[in-house]
């Protein structure tokens, strides 16, 4: 007899604007997710969804789950153990390493994927205990050169105002396929129909989003920074240059202005691929506009010069004052950052001193160590090599350059664990695996959004009981603290009873308690989690992070929280309760343009146009040779992870979510299948310098002569129901090189990876 259904709010996992959905459950068992709909009430999306949310039923429910701890045997096979065991093992491994070569040598990797951030919160908590130095996630394989040089421009996060700007400009984003912004399509039909506005999409491919451009730039891959040094040299031997804006709002304009007023602007268009006439015309649309925003995303930052073009993405707009006014970018405020900003460092002549991590030399920026960097940091006899690997709700087997070799460093490593939903391409390389509840079966939360003026936040409510035999990850890192004897329980009685009391008195002696006691702030989570969790009913103790949260964003931004209503003494419980109590999302904060000024925490509140490591790169791009080519070994160039309709991220391991034609194919454009005698649906084989592949190939028009591209999140193991292996595509990673890398920031040049194709 089927259920009743029901329906509850959540979000959406797959991507980082996390929309608004409505889940109607039912089946047998009460847990299928029968219809998903958009959120009418949500603030931002407003009940638009994209095609992928509706088919999330495919994450929550299918054979990959894991329901029981596992242990590696000697022969690389895995047991299920019990959670008692699982835990006084991995407390006992992990502080055996910490005591023999300290906490710095146990490496920490994850921290939550595109909806659920609480698990990178809480593991505040266990990277404390352990002594954790080095972090990293798939931030610090995409956003850490977008966050570098924002810290070193405007040192905070902003949001481009893109569906109020007079000119739009896209670069390394397809949002009609991999969404990326609120409400993409109906974003695309409005400003496609709107005289008034422009459209700009810089892509190699004809995306589907470059259907909806008044001007499509379609660059030579790995060409990008020529394209926008042109279009910047154009606007300043114009002079569509505010010029009492610049002086008013920034410093630095002179050795800018001296670069560009000599770049040779059609030599470089052409290099890039591009009519100089074409380039000239976007370049007077952003010049002599209102307002423009602009928004890059993964195809240029994991691209060659990707930090570079970060740089001179955020030049084309701040040279011609397109900061603190509507339609442009203000600077947001969020209740945690998970981009967070880099605190530079600058030498007497302006140059960031980064840290580095102790073998290899890489850059750490925002806190962060480049993933490409992993295997090559522990596969030595360094004695500052990492010892031990913490992996949580990520899978850098699949996403991070050379999988192969990852796999061998982490299995060549004194410990490693694993905490996920699944037995991950990751998991199967650790020692341990612990099984986490879904982002479904918990209170949960991201700390993405980035919305101005207004900014919101999302505590999500569990739709479902947890799955039986899995934990939260606030609970598991609870108990490794515990099975390591770091906390007594006299240390938390006095925080309990104020707890009983009422959120005030909690408030009162918690705060005094932190200042008086360090252990507290080593392992801050933990204590709001076996303190105030309890007092907050069963189930929902994993909120006691979000508390901490609201007070220290109500106290940073007393202003904006108040115009939003969270004002007073209580501010910070008021909106607290309001984010437990609410079925949708929660504005948390209202900024103003002028504080989009008054914020940056650089020298006289000003935007530092001058970055003098960035300006010198800039140079090199005067010798017109690129960073990459292909080569007659490796004629193409290879796009190795594009988003296609049913792509996203690893969420969705089954591959019978994902609807249409040539869903993991390989795709050339036509002229290259004559030329190279490559017909349409072939087997053929696909080869880079560090391995080869057989997959199916497929012809698109859209792509440039000379490039081929396959999906992202594919080739994970996966089983059925019925015992059967299915095709998942191609695990794309064991093709690329992590030694191709941004010289800045470190991340991966996935988005061009010479390649062969033959016949198989």
């Amino acid at each position: 007899m089927t259920r009743q259904t029901t329906t509850h709010s959540s979000a959406c996992n797959l991507c980082f604007v996390n929309c608004g959905i409505n889940v109607e459950l039912g089946g047998d068992d009460g847990r299928q997710f029968i219809k998903i709909r958009g959120d009418d009430k949500h603030p931002t999306s407003k009940g638009y969804i994209c095609n992928k949310a509706a088919r999330l039923n495919y994450y929550q429910n299918n054979g990959a789950r894991l329901t029981t701890p596992m242990r590696r045997r000697e022969d690389g096979s895995y047991e299920p153990v019990d959670w008692d065991t699982a835990i006084a093992e991995v407390a006992a491994r992990l502080g055996a390493v910490k005591e023999r070569h300290g906490g710095e040598r146990i490496f920490y990797y994850g921290g939550g994927g595109q909806g659920n951030h609480l698990v990178g919160a809480s593991a505040l908590g266990l990277r404390g205990a352990l002594g954790v130095k080095y972090m990293g996630n798939a931030i610090s394989q995409e956003k850490t050169g977008l966050a570098w040089v924002m810290s070193r421009m405007i040192g905070g996060l902003t949001h481009p105002e893109l569906h109020h700007a007079q000119v739009a400009v896209l670069i390394g984003k397809n949002p009609f396929m991999s969404n990326g912004m609120d409400r993409a399509r109906p974003w695309l039909k409005d400003i496609k129909a709107d005289p008034k506005r422009t459209l700009i999409v810089i892509d190699p491919r004809r995306t589907e989003t470059a259907d909806y451009a008044d001007i499509h730039l379609a660059v030579t891959p790995g060409r990008d920074a020529w394209c926008l040094a042109a279009i910047i040299g154009h606007i300043v031997q114009s002079d569509w240059l505010p010029h009492d804006w610049l002086d008013e709002h920034t410093r630095g304009l002179a050795p800018v202005v001296e670069h560009f007023s000599t770049v040779p602007v059609d030599e470089y268009a052409r290099f890039a691929g591009l009519d100089p006439a074409l380039v000239r015309q976007a370049a007077q649309q952003i010049g002599t506009a209102q307002s423009v925003a602009l928004e890059e995303d993964i195809g240029i930052q994991m691209a060659p010069h990707s930090t570079l073009v970060t740089y001179l993405n955020h030049l084309v707009v701040l040279l011609t004052g397109n900061y603190g006014k509507p339609g442009t970018q203000g600077m947001v405020t969020q209740l945690a950052h998970v981009i967070s900003m880099h605190r530079s460092r600058l030498d007497e002549d302006g140059v960031d001193q980064l840290p580095q991590l102790p073998v290899t030399g890489a850059p750490i920026i925002s806190g962060l160590y480049p993933g490409a960097f992993l295997a090559e940091e522990i596969l030595n006899d360094h004695p500052e090599r990492p010892r031990a690997l913490v992996i949580e709700s990520s899978n850098p087997v699949h996403s991070l350059p050379g999988s192969n070799t990852l796999s061998e460093a982490i299995r060549s490593l004194e410990f490693s664990l694993c905490v996920d939903v699944a037995m991950t391409e990751t998991a199967r390389a650790c020692d341990y695996v612990l099984p986490a509840s879904t982002t479904y079966e918990k209170w949960e939360a991201t700390f993405f959004p980035r919305n101005f003026p207004a900014n919101i936040f999302h505590l999500r409510k569990p739709l479902l009981p947890a799955a039986p035999n899995t934990l939260t990850e606030q609970e598991i890192h609870a108990r490794i603290i515990e099975a390591m004897g770091l906390v007594e329980e006299g240390d938390l009685v006095e925080l309990r009873a104020a707890a009983a009391q009422g959120m005030e008195a909690y408030r009162d002696a918690f705060f005094g308690a932190l200042g008086s006691n360090p252990k507290i702030g080593q392992l801050l989570p933990y204590f709001l989690y076996r303190t105030l969790g309890p007092s907050l009913g069963a189930g929902n103790e994993s909120t006691a992070i979000v508390w901490g949260l609201c007070h220290v964003y109500t106290a940073q931004y007393a202003a904006e929280a108040a115009r939003a209503g969270w004002r007073g003494p209580n501010a910070g419980i008021d909106l607290f309760n309001a984010l437990r109590n609410a079925e949708t999302a929660v504005v948390i904060g209202e900024s103003t343009y002028d504080e989009s000024f008054s914020r940056i925490p650089l020298p006289e509140n000003r935007i530092q146009l001058h970055i003098p490591e960035l300006l010198e790169e800039a140079s090199v791009l005067r010798t017109m040779t690129p960073l990459l080519d292909v080569t007659d070994e490796y004629p193409f160039a290879l796009v190795a992870g594009a988003r296609r309709a049913y792509t996203a991220n690893c969420a969705i391991r089954d591959p019978r979510w994902a609807k249409g034609k040539h869903i993991t194919a390989l795709t050339i454009h036509p002229d290259d299948g004559e030329k190279f005698q490559l017909p349409d649906g072939a087997l053929v084989k696909l080869e880079t310098d560090m391995g080869s592949t057989v997959i199916d190939l497929a012809y698109d028009d859209r792509m440039q002569p000379g490039t081929a591209s396959v999906p992202n999140g594919q080739g994970m193991s996966f089983t059925d129901e019925y015992g059967n292996t299915l095709p998942a595509g191609v695990f794309a990673n064991t093709l690329t090189n992590p030694r191709n890398r941004d010289r800045f920031a470190g991340t991966p040049h996935h988005k061009f990876v010479p390649a062969r194709i033959s016949l198989a």
